[in-house]
């Protein structure tokens, strides 16, 4: 046996190694590399590097560095943190930096390639022992080994989001070991199967609940002859191994279940039709955008001959079913947990139709020449209509022809040597179809090595970074930088930033941008916060030393101390009043007392803000109702502003007098767009300019209020691109900065210190009695202690970190544990244990 699987894992190495031959060549003579433009570069690559520096280094799961800070291992279990492939990936970095000097990113760009050739094998390897233990014989198995491995959806999944082609492994490892359970009562793959499916990721977990679910319903609803079990061993024992499974991988679920639930998703209400929208990305027979069905699968369905055989009629009823289900979104949105559609889960169709077609193969002396031909005519027709249609020609139906040809012939002599060719031929068909869909459908999502490290991650960004980070007084000091070229620009640099790109982080932080403090964002997309819109305040408040921009987007009160040029030139800006990392706050005040952004920032500059505390007396003159509002190329009316050219919109004009006193004005107003719905549009207000997305963009979150501060100005002008807008401005108040130079001058002389360790954070005290407020964001885990005594931790300032002190206190140190783990532990070991018992009884009653 252990013979048998070393042949299958050379075999499988060799076919990956061909499959990857253009893509490595690629690289190599054109440094195009296999990772998306998009997501690819902005959050796989950083995130990766992000979590093997983190790992290697032991650090805890709480870090100051991921966005605002926060627990990344829980809220990157979505992603690489639970991915036991990702863990592979990084035992093999390591010993790669034995014999490769070069930076980490760079050498996590080598790595994709290895990490996709490895997963590649895995992938063939269960399909093929899934395949044998359903009947296949050997070469059949090879083959639906290869025609799943080489899928399209394998292709594409693995350089967008390279952690989600992991789930192409599970599937076909979790229907081996239900197999192996319904068919022979042994149970321990299939436990095992869910264990690492339900630790690497939950919400492939959930595609593999349905998938797996209803693969058991169908076997148990029409047995197989040779099952050992009856129906109802079959479902209580399949029951328990579940369990037992869930049990033994738990920690990789529950923690990214958590992450799922304090995470927020509220998005605009968008219209799902019944119907997929007809084009050349959801055709799956010819240049689909996420999977090309291989000819050979839609032949089989039209065989109805060979229905006869058990597991031919399953997998073509379960390939109709399923392609069926991709004529409809509501599909997609049920796998997404009935969020917006998404066509992700048509990998269990690649995983269907590859089977199909080995037993296709299996059985094709079965049938007689005729029925092959009228099998093949529906597929014909639509292979070439869509070629017609679409006006591409793709190289691989050239195969068609000569792959039917050779049937035809083993139809008329059958033997190994017409058989041995046409799988042949079908490999080549499915390695040229491919190359086609490189070329044809994905070529403009590969960029080359000399974009990513010009536009990406530039070398001497890194080296004005480094330059900023060595005069940082403590560990945490933040870096901010204005750059479109990934939001996750901290990650890849090694700074503490004010940005992240990730679909799951802690909700409470976009409520502090959203609702709390209204900071005005670029994208309006779920998944992104960056930055702070200019606002000095916030600035201070979060330990914001300096910003880099390439943009007149700074705080006025910030100082030009250098510059750089890369790809653009760069200003290098530092802040004036830098607040202490952590400071001891004197005074709370009532959260409920505090009505709009400004007096939220005052409160948190002269004390705390909690839930309980004194009134908060920062009422500052809402300048709005003395503005005479007029409009330019635009007409307002009943918060309907309809802009008739590009640049026009309100105009706010105030009594010179009334602004004198101000540096810079906070307008706070809800805009957004209503026509057109499918552009994506700006609002600028005097210098500051925010870039929103289109009405029906699927990830938009929903317009709320927001401050736009500017320079103070007689006039406000708010702009538009053409179109019709709904706007409501709700108040214009005057900020002179007093507040924040008293703070500053207030903490200049009580410089405390923060230091970052592998078991958590140390503050060394001052004498000072009151909060000790950190700005981080707190989150249940985290436990303080001050001079050795544990003492509660709360949460403070909407967002932040905060721990009563004492006059003779000398020294906190806080400490995260996710809140899940140690029970998580105890219910891995008595799963493990459970295991373990089952197996030996089996064996014993087995002896």
């Amino acid at each position: 046996m252990l013979k048998r699987f070393m042949t299958i894992s050379a075999i499988a190495l060799v076919m990956s190694v061909i499959f990857y031959l253009p893509d490595l060549y690629r690289y190599v003579v054109h440094g195009v590399l296999y990772i998306g433009k998009g997501d690819g570069m902005k959050q796989m690559i950083p995130f990766q590097v992000y979590l093997y520096e983190h790992f290697k280094e032991s650090r805890t799961f709480y870090d100051v560095s991921f966005g605002l800070g926060g627990d990344y291992f829980t809220s990157l279990s979505y992603y690489y943190a639970t991915s036991l492939v990702s863990y592979v990936t990084f035992i093999l970095l390591v010993v790669y930096q034995l014999f490769n000097h070069a930076d980490v990113i760079t050498q996590m760009i080598h790595m994709q390639y290895v990490t996709a050739i490895l997963k590649c094998s895995f992938v063939f390897i269960a399909m093929y022992y899934a395949a044998k233990e359903i009947g296949l014989k050997s070469k059949s198995a090879i083959l639906a080994a290869i025609l799943y491995s080489w899928s399209t959806i394998f292709y594409y999944f693995t350089y967008t989001w390279s952690f989600f082609s992991d789930v192409m492994i599970y599937l076909p490892l979790s229907i081996l070991g239900l197999e192996r359970l319904l068919r022979r009562n042994k149970p321990f793959i299939f436990i095992i199967s869910i264990a690492v499916t339900v630790f690497s990721n939950f919400y492939l977990a959930y595609y593999e609940m349905i998938a797996v679910g209803i693969y058991f319903l169908f076997r148990i609803i029409r047995r197989h002859p040779d099952d050992q079990l009856t129906r109802q061993q079959a479902v209580l024992k399949t029951i328990v191994a579940a369990v037992l499974g869930f049990m033994v991988g738990n920690i990789g679920f529950i923690s990214g279940v958590t992450s799922f639930f304090n995470n927020d998703r509220t998005l605009e209400k968008l219209h799902v039709p019944l119907l997929i929208e007809w084009s050349s990305n959801n055709n799956i027979f010819y240049g689909g955008f996420h999977l090309v069905v291989i000819f050979v699968a839609v032949i089989a369905l039209f065989t109805f001959k060979l229905y006869r055989h058990y597991y031919y009629k399953l997998f073509a009823v379960a390939t109709w079913i399923l392609m069926l289900g991709s004529l409809t979104p509501y599909v997609g949105s049920m796998f997404n947990g009935f969020s917006m559609p998404q066509r992700r889960w048509v990998y269990i169709l690649a995983f269907s139709t590859a089977i199909l077609s080995a037993l296709f193969i299996q059985h094709l002396a079965e049938i007689s020449t005729r029925e092959l031909l009228l099998a093949a005519v529906p597929v014909i027709l639509v292979v070439f209509v869509s070629a017609l249609v679409l006006m591409q020609f793709h190289y691989w139906i050239l195969y068609i022809p000569l792959i039917l040809l050779m049937m035809v012939l083993y139809l008329k002599e059958p033997g190994k040597k017409w058989l041995m060719m046409i799988i042949f031929g079908i490999a080549l068909c499915q390695l040229t179809l491919i190359q086609d869909y490189h070329y044809g459908v994905q070529h403009q999502y590969f960029k080359t090595d000399d974009y990513f490290y010009s536009e990406v991650y530039n070398n001497k960004m890194q080296q004005q970074i480094d330059k900023l980070k060595k005069e940082q007084q403590d560990d945490l000091r933040r870096i901010s930088l204005n750059d479109d070229s990934s939001v996750n620009t901290p990650m890849y640099y090694g700074y503490n930033g004010t940005m992240l790109y990730s679909s799951i982080f802690d909700k409470k932080i976009l409520e502090f941008y959203e609702d709390d403090l209204q900071i005005a964002q670029d994208k309006q997309k779920n998944s992104y916060y960056a930055r702070l819109s200019g606002r000095e305040n916030l600035a201070s408040l979060l330990n914001v030393d300096d910003y880099i921009t390439a943009e007149q987007d700074a705080s006025p009160l910030f100082n030009k101390t250098g510059g750089f040029t890369s790809t653009k030139h760069y200003d290098v800006l530092s802040n004036p009043y830098p607040l202490p990392s952590v400071r001891v706050a004197d005074k709370t005040y009532a959260a409920s007392s505090l009505h709009n952004a400004l007096e939220r920032e005052h409160a948190m500059l002269e004390g705390v803000v909690k839930e309980e505390g004194a009134p908060g007396h920062f009422q500052a003159p809402d300048l709005l109702g003395q503005a005479q509002i007029s409009t330019e190329q635009a007409n307002f009316k009943d918060n309907t502003l309809d802009v008739k050219e590009d640049g026009g919109g309100l105009v706010l004009s105030f009594d010179s007098k009334k602004i004198q006193p101000y540096t810079e004005l906070y307008l706070t107003m809800k805009t957004d767009i209503m026509a057109p719905e499918d552009q994506d549009f700006y609002v600028q207000v005097n210098e500051k300019k925010v870039m929103k997305p289109k009405k029906n963009y699927k990830y938009r979150r929903q317009a709320k209020d927001a401050v736009m501060n500017v320079k103070a100005a007689n006039e406000i002008r708010i702009t538009f691109p053409e179109g019709k807008y709904h706007i409501e401005l709700k108040s214009v108040q005057g900020e002179d900065y007093q507040t924040l130079r008293q703070a500053y001058a207030k903490y200049k002389n009580k410089p405390l210190t923060f230091k970052q360790q592998k078991e958590g954070f140390s503050v060394d005290l001052q004498g000072d009695k009151g909060t000790l407020v950190l700005p981080m964001p707190y989150t249940k885990g985290l436990t303080a202690y001050v001079d050795g005594e544990e003492r509660p931790v709360e949460a403070v300032n909407y967002l932040m970190t905060g721990v009563e002190v004492d006059k003779h206190d000398k020294h906190v140190i806080i400490k995260y544990t996710p809140p899940y783990l140690k029970w998580g532990l105890v219910m891995m070991i008595v799963g493990l244990f459970l295991t373990a018992l089952w197996m030996w009884r089996s064996n014993q009653k087995t002896k």
